[in-house]
């Protein structure tokens, strides 16, 4: 799977596919980075981060990512 971009408040985040099982993500831009992924209840987490990462909305950019790849939730 190749990375995408999608955009929250004007903020550009590039998503890569970072492990297929469990499934996780890449999340990041010039001042984050981040490996989020989705609970076997729906919800989205953090799994790590760079210490100095700035905070990012994490519901928003779950859904978008289950947007973009509706097919695959």
């Amino acid at each position: 799977m190749e990375s995408f971009i999608i955009t929250i408040d004007n903020i550009d985040y590039q998503v890569s596919l970072y492990s297929t099982f469990p499934r996780l993500f890449d999340v990041y831009n010039k001042n984050i980075n981040y490996t989020i992924g989705k609970t076997d209840a729906g919800n989205w987490v953090y799994i790590k981060h760079e210490p100095l990462s700035a905070v990012i909305p994490l519901e928003q950019i779950g859904m978008a990512i289950d947007d973009h790849l509706p097919d695959e939730q």
